[in-house]
């Protein structure tokens, strides 16, 4: 079993409801990478974090009836746990953190938005399909454990 994936029996908090919450790829240095980026980029705290290996994802999946080995991208979910949660996949998920963390991000968002989704998700598929290739540095993509996961996760 992978260092970042948590066994169904444990417990880890839950966001409020109403929240954002990015699923990432917990595995991957380059997500985790962005994660942190995005962190320090969001002093009010908007956005909350969990790997896509966490239970919450797989609970968020099965409320959407997505199939969770078919999930290889960042989900992007709003309104958690409210009859209004959305997901929002791949470039979308990236975008849709960019306007919420506001100001130049939300405005770089409006701008990127522009591009077709298909050419946009093109771009993504490319680096997703490479990264552990393209940023396989050491510093960029070791898994990481439990104990750095709960104190990313500000859930």
């Amino acid at each position: 079993m992978p260092s970042s994936e948590f066994t169904r029996s444990e417990k880890m908090p839950q966001p409020a409801n109403g929240a954002c919450v990015l699923l990432y790829d917990g595995d991957c240095g380059l997500c985790w990478r962005t994660v942190r980026w995005m962190r320090r980029h969001d002093p009010q705290g908007r956005l909350h974090f969990a790997p896509l290996q966490q239970l919450l994802a797989a609970e968020v999946f099965a409320r959407h009836a997505l199939d969770p080995k078919r999930i290889n991208s960042a989900v992007l979910v709003s309104n958690f746990n409210t009859p209004q949660e959305q997901l929002l996949l791949r470039s979308d998920a990236i975008l849709g953190c960019l306007g919420v963390l506001g100001g130049a991000w939300a405005n770089l968002a409006v701008v990127t938005r522009l591009v077709p989704r298909a050419l946009r998700d093109v771009a993504y598929k490319w680096i997703v399909r490479n990264r552990y290739r393209l940023f396989a540095d050491g510093a960029s993509c070791t898994p990481h454990t439990r104990g750095e996961h709960a104190r990313l996760l500000d859930i």
